[in-house]
């Protein structure tokens, strides 16, 4: 049985817009123009989203790492610079581009697998909003009240991932309703719009869709690569997906 086609109309948008952070090599302006394996993390990216055969992205960054993603990509892929947030980057990518859906990936996330990938291009039903990978929250999870902790059932949490499949509607009522409050972690489409009664479609994420941000998770990279050895043992120290 030959697998499902992906969807008409879809505009893939990639955001890089992580700060730089401690640890990681002094060009990299961004996360994602960190080297892992000889490749740049947003290559490793680029080369996932031409395998399932989708179309070349858009390219959403801050103004202060324009310029040094402009001169990695070259002038093949169009490199937009936004004074702002993510709410900024995603009016961006609406105004540049004119298909029905829009594949949001955070360039962090640059080793998501194609399956995931590809899975979220084709769980979109007719009557769904957006689609996104989750994974089950693992971590202990409590609510903190004026009488103390109180544990949460964790069955009934997940992890967001990326990529997200949204429709243009449902990203510009997204945007259109406001900012998410900060105490929610800033801006997020997908939490907007359940916010705003949208259908969101989840499908199994993975643990290899982690965020690369920082030192440490660029050594949980080189580990989930083959291309460094877990010693976190040595230390006692708990390593969590």
């Amino acid at each position: 049985m030959s697998s499902p086609s992906l969807p008409v109309a879809v505009r893939p948008v990639v955001l890089a817009l992580a700060p730089p952070a401690p640890g990681l090599s002094p060009g990299a302006s961004v996360p994602c123009l960190e080297r892992l394996g000889g490749s740049r993390l947003i290559d490793r990216l680029l080369s996932t989203l031409h395998g399932v055969g989708l179309p070349a992205p858009l390219v959403i960054t801050g103004e202060a790492a324009h310029r040094s993603l402009r001169e990695t990509l070259g002038r093949s892929l169009p490199v937009i610079a936004v004074a702002g947030g993510r709410d900024a980057a995603l009016r961006a990518a609406l105004e540049r581009s004119e298909e029905e859906l829009l594949l949001i990936h955070d360039a962090e996330r640059a080793l998501t697998p194609s399956e995931v990938v590809h899975g979220v291009l084709v769980a979109l039903r007719q009557d769904d909003d957006a689609v996104v990978p989750v994974i089950s929250m693992t971590d202990s999870v409590k609510e903190v009240r004026p009488d103390g902790l109180r544990n949460i059932d964790r069955s009934t949490l997940a992890g967001l991932q990326s990529p997200r499949l949204l429709r243009r509607r449902t990203l510009e009522s997204a945007l259109a309703a406001g900012e998410t409050p900060a105490d929610a972690g800033g801006f997020d489409e997908i939490r907007a719009a359940l916010e705003h009664g949208a259908r969101v479609r989840t499908v199994h994420g993975s643990h290899a869709g982690f965020a690369v941000l920082d030192r440490l998770s660029l050594w949980q990279a080189q580990i989930s690569l083959g291309l460094a050895r877990d010693t976190s043992h040595r230390h006692g120290l708990a390593r969590h997906g």
